[in-house]
């Protein structure tokens, strides 16, 4: 338990600190932490049930495509501020280092292993946020809140 409280804490510190480098504006790091935090523990709660981590991801990037376009509404700002930031701690990059590493040592079975499982989560992230964007507005309470203000 405290350690699953210690990846969330990191996921939020982590989306905040890529929020800097993003150069995104100081009003927006809490929202981006959150979000980012937020889909790091939707990732975490789906592999601790169901261990797929291509599922994973996917169901996690289509709760931070939702979260951002609802904060985007909410806070007049850019859907991609909140959802470049909140994607960071799914981005597979060790499985990414490890795809290199071992093509470099000339394991090419490990490291055709790993870059396909690479390439399936980066597709997972790409199908949902790709699925998210289809949705209406309709379906933002911040949407609505907008249009009746």
């Amino acid at each position: 338990m405290i350690n699953l409280l210690f990846q969330i804490l990191a996921g939020f510190l982590g989306t905040i600190s890529f929020a800097i480098l993003f150069e995104v504006p100081r009003r927006y790091y809490v929202h981006c932490g959150a979000i980012g935090a937020c889909g790091w523990f939707i990732y975490l709660l789906i592999m601790r049930f169901w261990v797929a981590p291509v599922g994973a991801t996917f169901i996690a990037s289509l709760v931070l495509i939702y979260l951002s376009r609802e904060a985007s509404f909410a806070l007049k700002a850019p859907v991609t501020i909140f959802l470049i930031c909140g994607i960071f701690c799914l981005v597979p990059g060790m499985g990414i280092y490890n795809f290199t590493y071992n093509f470099f040592i000339g394991d090419s079975l490990k490291a055709a292993q790993i870059g396909v499982q690479v390439l399936k989560i980066a597709i997972a992230i790409a199908v949902g946020i790709t699925a998210g964007y289809e949705l209406s507005p309709k379906f933002f309470y911040s949407y609505h809140k907008m249009k009746r203000g």
